[in-house]
């Protein structure tokens, strides 16, 4: 992977155009201030505060984050069809990849330029010393946690990937791949460090659930606990945050809207709106997934996934919406409401998009639990807790196989076209093969990852290309 990074200063505006895998990419570091160079973004804590901002926001953005979790994830997946003609689209719902796509490149380039972001505000505290004691120790933390985030995507999309800690042309541009064992444990690390320091509330990002403290790291590790197979450390981080008293689940008759609507007592981790508007009230997702016109419907549900709700399951009569296409009917996702500025303004709701919600932590415990087997009980209430928000049967399993199944199919119905997490679920438990295999004609077991770019391989004869491909 050739990775070169340039500072480039244009008038006001802290520009890093990084070039990835072959594939230059301008990303923006924008502290609304005038006399920015390199040499002095974190001479001060204004200035430190503007560029981690510039992380947040950064991250926000990028089109992997507002659109390819939640949408390529579920068209992999076997929950959604995709019915467009986009070739890019088509490959993620075939499961059939090409290396010289720029779908696959955007996505590689995407999550390393905020992780290069991220390097070079942990490098810039470390080396300036204009910045409080407070400021560092605060920015370096949220700065190591985004980095986490960003790898745990890269693994669970590619496998083994470079481990970049450093803004260092020299040190990162012929990086081989590092094993996702390796990168687990960097993400850790990072995790860990950053739950040591940051705050149990969001004073640092307004009081809004904006910005990363230490809840948001702790349900973090919950999750990479989960998929490391750590179900101990799973069960006590996701109770950490269950036992918190900052979040508490949506009730029932607010679940249609409540669950994403911005700062809602459920969300741990939200996004900001899109294109950094403070003004803006809508998502990316809801545009997506929304049709302007129901004859131009791209995204629907497959019968068979709409076949596990019982017809009382609020999350099928809320989470989804009905249309009719050319006389046909159809399901399709409904859960941001508003696909643009104007409708959002008028219904006087404000939606910001969900990263990390306290409904999982109860499921990772739940499964942690049954995995554990030594609190079974403890397992059938998490999971039951759940089930009874959405208003649907309770679960009556008693043993840790059915105690499993039952966590995995409530999995399935709570985080439709969320996050990644039918589509890493698959994968984290080795059902993706047997499951894919004979529901799309073009799935092969290498489809499990997606291919390195081929820019990326040419760039770096350190790489090497994922099989299959």
């Amino acid at each position: 992977m050739n990775k070169s990074f340039h500072h480039i200063l244009l008038g006001s505006l802290v520009l890093v155009t990084v070039v990835l895998s072959g594939c230059e990419k301008t990303v923006e570091i924008d502290p609304p201030l005038n006399e920015i160079t390199a040499s002095v973004v974190f001479s001060s804590d204004k200035l430190a505060t503007s560029a981690m901002a510039g992380l947040y926001t950064g991250l926000a953005n990028t089109s992997t984050q507002n659109n390819s979790l939640p949408v390529n994830s579920s068209i992999q997946a076997d929950d959604l069809i995709y019915t467009g003609v986009n070739t890019g689209s088509q490959e993620f719902s075939n499961n059939a990849y090409s290396a010289l796509s720029t779908a696959q490149s955007t996505i590689f380039a995407d999550w390393y330029a905020i992780i290069y972001r991220a390097n070079a505000i942990i490098e810039g505290l470390e080396k300036n010393s204009g910045t409080s004691d407070r400021v560092k120790t605060q920015f370096t933390a949220e700065a190591k946690a985004i980095r986490a985030y960003c790898y745990f995507h890269l693994v669970n999309t590619f496998g083994d990937v470079p481990l970049v800690l450093t803004t260092e042309v020299g040190v990162s541009s012929m990086l081989p791949r590092e094993s996702v064992s390796n990168i687990y444990a960097q993400i850790k690390m990072d995790l860990t460090e950053a739950k040591a320091i940051l705050p149990s509330d969001y004073s640092t990002s307004g009081n809004t659930r904006l910005g990363v403290n230490k809840f948001v790291v702790t349900a973090l590790l919950a999750r990479v606990n989960l998929f490391t197979s750590d179900y101990a450390a799973a069960e006590i981080n996701a109770s950490e945050v269950i036992a918190s008293g900052l979040y508490s689940l949506i009730p029932s008759a607010n679940i249609a809207t409540g669950v994403w609507v911005k700062n809602n007592p459920e969300s741990i981790w939200q996004m900001t709106s899109p294109l950094n508007n403070p003004v803006n009230q809508y998502t990316v997702e809801a545009g997506t997934f929304i049709p302007a016109a129901t004859a131009v419907l791209q995204y629907e549900f497959r019968q068979s996934f709409l076949a596990i709700f019982t017809s009382t399951d609020l999350r099928r009569q809320r989470w989804m919406t009905n249309y009719t296409v050319a006389g046909v009917a159809k399901v399709g996702p409904y859960k941001y409401k508003y696909s643009t500025q104007a409708l959002a303004a008028a219904a006087g709701v404000s939606e910001s998009p969900t990263v990390l919600r306290l409904a999982e932590q109860y499921l990772i415990r739940a499964e942690a639990r049954a995995r554990i087997g030594a609190n079974l009980s403890g397992s059938l209430s998490d999971l039951n807790i759940i089930r009874s928000r959405a208003q649907t049967a309770l679960s009556t399993s008693t043993t840790p196989a059915t105690l499993l199944s039952d966590i995995a199919l409530e999995n399935r119905k709570e985080f439709f076209c969320e996050q990644a997490y039918r589509w890493y679920n698959l994968k984290r438990t080795g059902e993706a093969d047997a499951i894919l295999t004979t529901l799309k004609p073009s799935y092969r077991p290498s489809a499990k990852l997606l291919p390195i770019p081929n820019n990326a391989i040419d760039a770096n004869p350190n790489l090497f290309q994922n099989p299959g491909y």
